[in-house]
């Protein structure tokens, strides 16, 4: 299913070879399997996601002529950060229909597919494609392992000549071959414009294609089969790439599959180049490269890595999306690394707008009892710039971090003076959908203003405020616009730049209190009243919450507790099996040995009927002792034998010998007897002198 086509794949300027004048052939290929509209799993329990686990996002609904444009390409929606689509009902301040649900809505770049001159149908982009964008669903039957392999044997000794198996997870494949979708005609290259990505839809695992790079109207959508399509066997590939490795499948393939999955390599800065660089040097030790299936990346590799530190937004926006999803521990140390190195402090802001101290409680888990980095997570931590209170109570870090120091002594200063930071921080009522009442639907949506570095929307008193904790500055109009500006450090300034001191602004002259005045007055003070009540019963929530979540985590222990017996169980029958296994080689093997031995002795019992005779008339005629005499005939005897079994090990001798093997045979004793008379006579001569 790869091509190399006479002409060359790019211009000498580099550009891709367009395929738009190619008939249009999506009808035809279409009656060559059956259209899923959705993946079907076979059993039913298949498919679940085992990690990503489904987040309600903290997005908020934004209407735009009729479409809801929350948690769209730019947003930092948890789920979207952690390759999960929102669900309508799920999540609650997004909204329905927001731009986190592209496979739900099916939002398929418009593809045809096409006759290609040495691989079959292609597809092709009928419109330009962006970067990143969604191109198709990878549909089909999900089955299980057992069922993987049956129709893998099956489809090959039916003749298939393509295979459309991929990976979804560990022991479970997509099998598009006679259900699917157009994405199945999607062929391989070594230099793909798309890549697949896994994402979690409703609890279910999808596959889907995404574009790599900008591909443009005419080009042949393409990716790199190596890590996720499987064949019978090893096919030659006609890509015609500068890099190609001229096979699919084999040792050519395992040789060249990425070391790291797109997301991961993204998010530490790992490029093609890197990689290739280093499985060529380990070519060079003589070293075989090897891949680890359950991880699905090389370790070797990882480790090798010395990830620099995040430059700019998008880098902390691609290490936090894999640090969220993350849960092997290498690859989690070497995305925190990145984390930890920052040189620019803005980035660190960055950081706790991406859902950083969820993130951080997770990595505590993550490496519970290695103390050496917990400490660098709590000095990160103790680094971070000060905030509201909010995101520490929602993402319980602050609950960790006291666990943390109840069980781990040489860490508990740390931990006292990461609470005590943390103690000083204010906590404030965020706006949210129900805090924009019908009679402000006209004014300023405060929670979609775009704010300088360090500034957030809270709520205090009924009033929406600007707040800035490292600054400790409040104000009642937002930190921008064309009658006022901020400074790098984000003090206010007027329109030439002058800084304005907030503490010596001009206060009017206080007058005499009025009815109305007086009335307003009691207002502010029952509004402060109702906050104070509001805010004990959070903190009694928040008390239950933590109590729910206390009883959860015990459960939580006992599932694990469960589960790990269960994998020492598995364990164990798996060490039984491999004993069977190597006590029925050992029997296999000692039978294979008596069965040798007993043609052996079959062989020598042969000759041994014959070979004696012909040896008579050398004792008789050249006088040698009858004790040599003897000795030959076992020497020849012996040779034959081991002729015969090293020509055929399974053929047994006939009963009498014919007469052309007794020819053989006394050819054969006539020219060793020559050889042993001329040593004998040499060795006589010796003996007399």
């Amino acid at each position: 299913m790869s091509e190399s086509p006479p002409k060359k794949t790019l211009t000498d300027l580099g550009g891709p070879r367009l395929y738009g004048d190619e008939p249009d052939k999506t009808e035809e290929a279409q009656g060559t399997f059956e259209t899923l509209d959705e993946c079907t799993y076979t059993p039913k329990s298949l498919g679940a996601s085992k990690h990503n686990e489904f987040m309600e996002c903290d997005c908020y609904e934004e209407i735009i002529d009729g479409t809801n444009h929350a948690c769209g390409e730019n947003s930092d929606c948890i789920n979207r950060l952690t390759l999960i689509e929102c669900v309508n009902g799920l999540c609650g301040s997004c909204g329905d229909n927001c731009g986190n649900q592209r496979f739900q809505r099916k939002e398929y770049a418009e593809i045809a597919v096409f006759r290609t001159e040495m691989k079959g149908y292609g597809v092709r982009a009928e419109k330009d494609i962006d970067e990143n964008q969604f191109v198709y669903e990878y549909k089909g039957e999900v089955i299980a392992e057992n069922e993987f392999r049956r129709r893998l044997a099956d489809y090959d000794e039916k003749g298939l000549k393509h295979f459309y198996f991929m990976m979804l997870q560990n022991s479970e494949f997509i099998d598009a071959t006679r259900k699917g979708s157009l994405a199945r005609f999607c062929n391989h290259s070594c230099n793909p414009n798309a890549y697949v990505s896994k994402w979690v839809v409703a609890g279910k695992l999808r596959m889907g294609i995404f574009a790599k790079r900008k591909i443009e109207k005419g080009e042949e959508i393409t990716f790199d089969y190596n890590v996720d399509r499987y064949g019978a066997t090893a096919q030659k590939c006609y890509c015609g790439e500068p890099n190609c490795i001229g096979f699919l499948g084999g040792k050519t393939q395992t040789d060249a599959a990425s070391l790291l999955p797109q997301n991961i390599a993204d998010a530490l800065g790992v490029r093609t180049a890197m990689e290739k660089k280093w499985i060529k040097w380990k070519k060079s030790q003589g070293e075989k490269i090897k891949k680890a299936e359950d991880n699905n990346y090389n370790i070797e590799f990882v480790e090798s890595l010395n990830p620099e530190p995040c430059k700019k937004p998008d880098d902390v926006t691609k290490v936090m999306s894999a640090l969220l999803q993350a849960e092997d521990s290498l690859i989690a140390l070497k995305l925190f690394g990145r984390i930890e190195k920052l040189e620019d402090e803005t980035l660190y802001h960055h950081v706790i707008k991406l859902h950083g101290y969820t993130c951080f409680t997770k990595l505590l888990k993550i490496f519970e009892n290695d103390i050496e980095t917990e400490n660098r997570l709590l000095d990160v931590l103790l680094s971070l710039p000060k905030t509201t209170k909010n995101g520490i109570v929602n993402s319980q870090i602050d609950v960790a971090v006291m666990h943390l120091k109840e069980i781990s002594k040489p860490l508990s200063e740390s931990c006292d003076l990461l609470i005590s930071k943390w103690n000083e921080f204010e906590t404030y009522k965020r706006i949210t959908k129900r805090d924009i009442s019908e009679a402000s639907k006209k004014m300023v949506d405060f929670r979609r203003i775009r704010l300088p570095v360090g500034w957030e929307v809270v709520h205090e008193n009924g009033k929406p405020m600007y707040y800035n904790a490292q600054l400790k500055t409040k104000l009642h109009h937002p930190p921008s616009g064309s009658s006022k500006t901020f400074s790098s450090n984000g003090l206010q300034t007027n329109g030439n730049g002058k800084l304005i001191d907030q503490r010596n602004a001009i206060i009017p002259k206080r007058m005499r209190l009025d009815d109305d005045e007086y009335e307003k007055m009691k207002l502010r003070r029952l509004e402060k009243e109702n906050d104070m009540i509001q805010r004990a019963k959070e903190e009694e929530i928040k008390q239950m919450k933590l109590k729910l979540d206390m009883e959860n985590r015990k459960k939580n222990d006992l599932l694990e507790i469960i589960a790990e017996a269960n994998r020492n169980r598995e364990l164990e029958r798996e060490e039984n099996l491999k004993l069977e296994r190597i006590k029925e080689e050992q029997r296999l093997q000692k039978k294979k040995l008596s069965h040798s031995m007993h043609l052996e002795h079959k062989w020598n019992k042969f000759f041994a009927s014959f070979v004696p005779n012909l040896l008579r008339n050398y004792e008789r005629d050249n006088q040698i002792p009858h004790e040599h005499i003897k000795q030959c005939a076992k020497d020849i005897v012996k040779i034959l034998t081991s002729k015969e079994l090293k020509k055929d090990k399974t053929k047994v001798p006939p009963d009498q010998p014919s007469k052309e093997k007794k020819t053989k045979v006394k050819q054969f004793a006539k020219s060793y007897m020559e050889k042993f008379l001329q040593k004998y006579k040499q060795k006589k001569a010796l003996t007399k002198k």
